[in-house]
């Protein structure tokens, strides 16, 4: 079996902890207190789903330059004052007055998400852990995919009992009391191992598989950014359609039942990637996903016919979701290593939530005026185009490594 870095579990715990932490109190708790928020202000839940969704727009933004404040400051630095900021929104909108300061807020706490969740959690474990770093990845998102196994009770618990305001509150409080210290700790941790690596002249740890240079690496990289991109379009579609579209097509209250398989799904294809699939190339594990994403829409237009149909849909697509969150930290560091890729990750999070922002309300109106079966068919084409470019660009490595090296060009990615 491959060697890992010592201490690496310290690490992946920390991050799992601030990762659930993270993606449970800005994603998976916010449709739970969409309803009382729009009650008590007055407006629209559409309204505030939109809000959501520029957030998330700018949120890309953003992340395609605070990437290189990874690689420069250092990942776990930058989580710590992404922790301090979310905490700092999360209280101020405990106390907005109004739905025009609430919205302002909402759209600043997914703007600076990128500080604080996946992408900034890999860059760090791609220099806390430089040997095994995919295994660190896989064992990050298994326990980070209890996010919404415990978020949703609790937030739903909450806004019953103390009111959304509160609720805020209290997540205020674990992000600056919890999040926030756990950062600390792994930038300190950080600090210790430069240190160490500064008075060690020992070569640095060979990458687990060959990396791409020059043109090449620049070739593949934007190639990975539109397969990933094309992808996360459906995957951010369907994400938050999944259950409406069950209904949609009659399956009544089983739709709430088919759509719980979508967390088990994700879980178990975790684990898969961590024993059995564990000395892939992240790439075919890529693949994997992609292909399981397209089976997961195809499986959907089928659904009318029979309901396994819909339960194959729910298990496949949590599948495909599963790995997507494993293989967008992978993949990177296996193509074209660990230098810079804070920067990398900045830009490839730019293209997938610029792309993916728009796609729930995009497939909420399509549906509303093409019908949702001309929807899901669009949804599989867009699918397949994202395969299409994995597949080439699989081709494309295998071909540019078996050719001879030739100087490298300037990286512009």
């Amino acid at each position: 079996m491959r060697q890992i870095t010592s201490g690496w579990g310290r690490q992946v715990a920390s991050l799992g902890v601030t990762q659930i932490l993270g993606y449970g109190a800005i994603f998976y708790a916010y449709p739970l207190l969409v309803g009382p928020v729009a009650q008590e202000f007055g407006t629209s839940e559409a309204r505030l789903y939109a809000v959501f969704s520029i957030g998330l727009l700018l949120g890309g933004i953003v992340a395609s330059f605070a990437g290189q404040w990874l690689d420069r400051f250092g990942a776990p630095r930058v989580m710590a004052l992404g922790s301090a900021c979310v905490a700092l929104l999360f209280a101020a909108l405990a106390i907005a007055p109004n739905i025009h300061l609430f919205s302002a807020l909402v759209i600043a706490l997914q703007a600076l998400s990128f500080l604080v969740l996946y992408d900034a959690a890999f860059a760090a474990l791609a220099l806390g852990v430089p040997v095994g770093t995919r295994r660190a990845i896989t064992r990050l998102t298994l326990i980070a995919g209890f996010a919404s196994t415990l978020f949703w009770p609790l937030t739903g618990a909450l806004v019953d009992s103390i009111g959304w305001r509160t609720t805020y509150l209290v997540f205020a409080a674990l992000h600056l009391g919890l999040a926030l210290p756990l950062h600390l700790g792994l930038a300190r941790l950080d600090r210790q191992m430069c240190n160490i690596a500064a008075q060690v002249t020992a070569p640095p740890a060979p990458p687990d598989w060959p990396l791409l240079h020059g043109g090449a690496a620049q070739r593949a990289f934007w190639f990975l950014g539109a397969s990933f991109a094309l992808t996360g379009i459906t995957i951010a579609a369907l994400g938050v359609h999944l259950v409406p579209s069950l209904l949609a097509l009659g399956l009544g209250q089983s739709a709430y039942l088919i759509g719980m398989m979508m967390g088990p799904a994700q879980v178990m294809v975790r684990v898969l990637d961590a024993t059995i699939w564990r000395n892939l190339h992240p790439l075919s594990v890529a693949l994997i996903s992609g292909g399981a994403i397209v089976l997961a829409v195809g499986a959907l237009m089928l659904a009318p016919l029979g309901l396994a149909f819909a339960m194959g849909f729910a298990i496949l697509f949590g599948a495909g979701q599963g790995l997507a969150s494993i293989v967008r930290g992978a993949v990177p560091l296996a193509l074209f290593g660990a230098a810079g890729i804070g920067r990398k990750l900045g830009h490839l999070a730019a293209l997938r939530n610029v792309t993916g922002a728009a796609a729930p309300f995009l497939f909420a109106l399509s549906a509303g005026t093409l019908g949702l079966g001309s929807t899901v068919l669009i949804a599989l084409a867009i699918a397949l185009c994202g395969l299409a470019l994995l597949f080439w660009l699989h081709l494309f490595v295998r071909h540019s490594l078996l050719q001879p090296p030739t100087s490298p060009d300037n990286d512009t990615t």
